[in-house]
């Protein structure tokens, strides 16, 4: 902003002639020279206070350039490092500043499980998954999560729960390549972390020896249906494929080397007719062949060496304010064949084995209940489900089940969660005592 100054004289003219005309007349009875003396006193004043004034908005004025040129040169200062930060050693331009971005997250968890059955109650350490995500731009993410565990030896395992790179082509669609959580169903994919998980531990049949896929090794394209008023999502998946392992069962880890050259070709569909609604459907399918056991030289082959697996479902999730209602329901095929077990390492013959389980769960947050922020922070849950076993008598002896789980999960943060709850295990196989455990647990998102 300029600043246009009157002479001082002017100046003293203008205040003087602003001047009440009663004043002049209140010294009616002094002499003209008199009142020139005061006039020109007055004006002396009025001058000495605007050389004042003058001298400050002289200085105001060199500061103000001096900012200025100052910020000007800080500018050009921040320029030329973020240049030489973003070359690299040969000059040339990288990018790797402004370009790429790395984010860590994951959960950790411990707690205690008791049991109505003796010498089986103990402090659990969990686990910590760290997760590492890296972007480049918008046009792809690295991700990979590691999962570390104690085992009952006390020692420490190390698994790679996945690994892969998310390639963005558009808005709606996203190329998967690597090992990465099987898309098959919603909870191994959406809701396994122990912190989101709102029961200690997997519905029965959702977890170790069950039916749902863990995770695959190969290629995804994934994303949604650009609809008016609705929303479809997709996932399909080409992989390597679940494996038949040395309990004669099948094995949904994915492995970083298929054992023939069939592949697994799957995927999911959802459909959000509200958008606090999704109903989906799942199915794969691939080729199994027979395990053999690598401590036995020679496998006597006695019948069809390679099976036929088949995996379909469906699933329902309602998520509206505080009440979350979840179903799922999976059903599974494998055919007949000739393969290696711990029991038989010289191979037989496996009949066809079918396995089916769902579960159905409902949570509700008191968010809204009273007043008190203990009773707001609450969280009761309810969840029931079956697994169902044939054609293989010692996982259905083992797994074969009824479960109820009744829990009260207390959240301290949105992302750090108490639970305690109760487990009922009713085996469905004769002479299988069923079992009723005691959970507490602490998780942790970060």
């Amino acid at each position: 902003m300029k600043m246009h100054l009157i002479g001082s004289t002017g100046l003293a003219l203008l205040l003087l002639l602003s001047t009440p005309v009663r004043a002049a007349n209140e010294t009616g009875n002094k002499t003209t020279e008199e009142i020139n003396q005061a006039i020109l006193s007055r004006i002396e004043r009025l001058e000495a206070e605007l050389a004042v004034i003058r001298e400050a908005v002289l200085q105001s004025t060199t500061i103000a350039a001096r900012a200025d040129a100052n910020a000007i040169n800080t500018a050009a200062s921040v320029v030329k490092i973020e240049k030489l930060a973003m070359s690299s050693a040969d000059g040339s331009y990288s990018g790797a500043l402004s370009d790429s971005k790395w984010h860590l997250a994951g959960y950790a968890d411990v707690g205690f499980i008791g049991s109505d059955r003796s010498d089986t109650d103990g402090f659990v350490t969990g686990k910590f998954n760290p997760g590492f995500h890296f972007q480049y731009k918008d046009k792809l993410i690295f991700e990979s999560e590691l999962e570390l565990t104690t085992t009952s030896d006390g020692e420490t395992e190390l698994e790679l729960e996945y690994s892969q790179i998310d390639l963005f082509l558009n808005d709606n669609m996203t190329f998967v390549i690597g090992k990465f959580l099987s898309p098959i169903g919603q909870f191994q994919e959406r809701l396994h972390p122990s912190w989101i998980n709102k029961i200690q531990g997997a519905p029965a049949g959702f977890g170790h020896d069950g039916i749902q896929p863990a995770s695959d090794t190969g290629i995804q394209l994934r994303g949604i249906l650009p609809t008016n008023n609705t929303k479809i999502t997709y996932a399909v998946v080409v992989g390597n494929g679940p494996r038949i392992n040395s309990e004669g069962g099948v094995a949904f880890e994915g492995v970083g080397r298929d054992d023939n050259s069939n592949k697994s070709i799957g995927g999911r569909v959802g459909y959000f007719p509200l958008p606090y609604l999704e109903v989906g459907g799942s199915y794969l399918t691939t080729q199994l062949n027979r395990y053999v056991d690598p401590s036995v030289l020679a496998v006597i082959l006695g019948g069809p060496t390679d099976a036929r697996y088949k995996l379909w479902g469906f699933d329902a999730t309602y998520t509206k304010g505080t009440l979350a209602a979840r179903f799922e329901y999976l059903n599974s095929n494998r055919g007949t064949l000739f393969s290696s077990t711990d029991e038989d390492p010289a191979g037989i013959l496996l009949s066809e084995m079918g396995m089916k389980a769902w579960y159905g769960q409902v949570s509700y947050r008191l968010s809204n209940v009273g007043e008190s922020d203990f009773i707001q922070k609450l969280e009761p849950v309810l969840r029931y489900g079956e697994f169902r076993i044939t054609g293989h008598d010692e996982l259905e002896e083992e797994n074969a089940q009824n479960r109820l789980n009744l829990g009260i999960n207390y959240w301290l943060s949105p992302t750090i969660v108490t639970k305690a709850g109760l487990e009922w295990r009713d085996f469905t196989v004769a002479g299988v005592d069923s079992e009723t455990l005691y959970q507490f647990q602490v998780a942790y998102g970060f």
